[in-house]
C-alpha cells in the first residue's frame, strides 16, 4: 500500500466526524493535493484545441473523484457542493511525476497528438450519406498513426546506436540471407549502414508478423499476446486503402463511430505497452550498450 493511499485512509476516517464547513474543506485540499488545472502541465495542441493526455494524466473529472474517494463517508449533496465549486473542467493528475515529460519521446508526442486530432474529427457532425467513407477514413488513419509510431520508434532508437544497428543487420533476413564474395567485403563493409537504413525506410511497418520478431531481436522489446484486434484492423484498413472499403469477395466494410473510438483505445494501451519497455531501454543504453534490459509491463495489454 503506498504512503499516499494510507494518507487517504487516514483523512477518510478523520472526515466522518467533522461538520459540513470542515467537510468541504478536507475534500477541498485533498483534491488539490491530487489534482491540478492541465494547463499547469498537459501540452496543448493549439491547432485542435485541446490538451494531449500523456501518460494517464488525465482527464479527470472533480465529481467521479471526489465520488470514489468520499461516497463513503460524506453525504451525497456535500460532494455535489463541492463539485460545482470546482467546475465540470477536466483536471490532470498530480500523482505522477511530472519531470518524466521531458523524457517523452518526439515520436510518442507525434502519436499522441495524431489520435487527439482523430479524436476531435470524431465528435464532427456527419450526414448518414458520408458517414461510412468518414469512420473508415478515420478507422485507416488510426492504423496509420500506430505505424508511424513503430517506423519512428525503431528507427531513431536504432540508427544512432551502433550496437543496435548491428544487431539489426545480424538478426534481418535481409542480410541475413545474404551472401558475399571476399573481393566485395571492403565494399559491403563501406555501405552496409547505408543499405540498413534504406531497408527500414522502406519496410511496411503496418506488417506486425514482420516488425514484432524484429523489436524482439533488436531492442529485446515484447509486443502484447494478444494482438489479435489490432491484426484484423490492419486486414480492415488495407480493404478501405486499396479496394475502397470491399473485401476480397465484395461485401462492404462497414465502420461505425464506435469501432473507431474501440480502435482508438486498443492502439493506445498497445503503444504504451511498446513505450514503457522502450523507455526502460534508453535509461540502460548510456550506462550499458551491450545489454538488453527493459521492464517487465506484463498485464498493461
Amino acid at each position: 500500500m503506498s504512503e499516499h493511499d494510507i494518507d487517504d485512509m487516514e483523512e477518510d476516517e478523520g472526515i466522518v466526524s467533522k461538520d459540513r464547513e470542515s467537510q468541504l474543506e478536507m475534500m477541498r485540499n485533498w483534491f488539490f493535493e491530487h489534482f491540478e488545472d492541465p494547463a499547469n502541465s498537459m501540452p496543448y495542441e493549439s491547432k485542435e484545441g485541446g490538451y494531449i493526455w500523456i501518460c494517464g494524466a488525465g482527464p479527470h473529472d472533480a465529481y467521479s473523484e471526489l465520488y470514489d474517494q468520499f461516497s463513503d463517508t460524506v453525504s451525497h449533496d456535500i460532494i455535489d457542493e463541492l463539485a460545482n465549486e470546482l467546475g465540470w473542467m477536466e483536471w490532470a493528475s498530480k500523482d505522477y511525476d511530472y519531470d518524466d515529460i521531458d523524457t517523452i519521446s518526439e515520436y510518442r508526442e507525434n502519436f499522441d497528438s495524431a489520435i487527439v486530432s482523430i479524436e476531435s474529427l470524431l465528435d464532427t457532425k456527419v450526414e448518414k450519406r458520408v458517414s461510412d467513407c468518414f469512420y473508415r477514413l478515420l478507422f485507416a488513419n488510426t492504423i496509420t498513426a500506430l505505424e508511424t509510431y513503430l517506423s519512428d520508434a525503431f528507427i531513431h532508437t536504432v540508427a544512432p546506436d551502433q550496437t543496435l544497428m548491428r544487431r539489426f543487420i545480424e538478426s534481418a533476413p535481409e542480410f541475413k540471407n545474404q551472401k558475399c564474395s571476399l573481393s566485395d567485403v571492403f565494399k559491403i563493409v563501406e555501405t552496409v549502414e547505408q543499405r540498413a537504413k534504406g531497408c527500414l525506410d522502406s519496410l511496411v511497418w503496418h506488417n506486425l508478423k514482420r516488425v514484432r520478431p524484429m523489436y524482439r531481436a533488436t531492442l529485446g522489446i515484447d509486443f502484447p499476446d494478444e494482438i489479435g484486434s489490432i491484426f484484423t484492423a490492419i486486414d480492415k484498413r488495407h480493404d478501405i486503402v486499396h479496394r475502397n472499403g470491399k473485401t476480397v469477395s465484395g461485401d462492404e466494410v462497414c465502420i461505425e463511430q464506435h469501432d473507431v473510438v474501440s480502435l482508438i483505445s486498443t492502439v493506445n494501451s498497445f503503444v504504451e505497452y511498446i513505450d514503457v519497455q522502450l523507455n526502460g531501454l534508453k535509461s540502460d543504453i548510456p550506462a550499458q550498450n551491450t545489454q538488453n534490459r527493459w521492464r517487465n509491463t506484463k498485464g498493461l495489454f
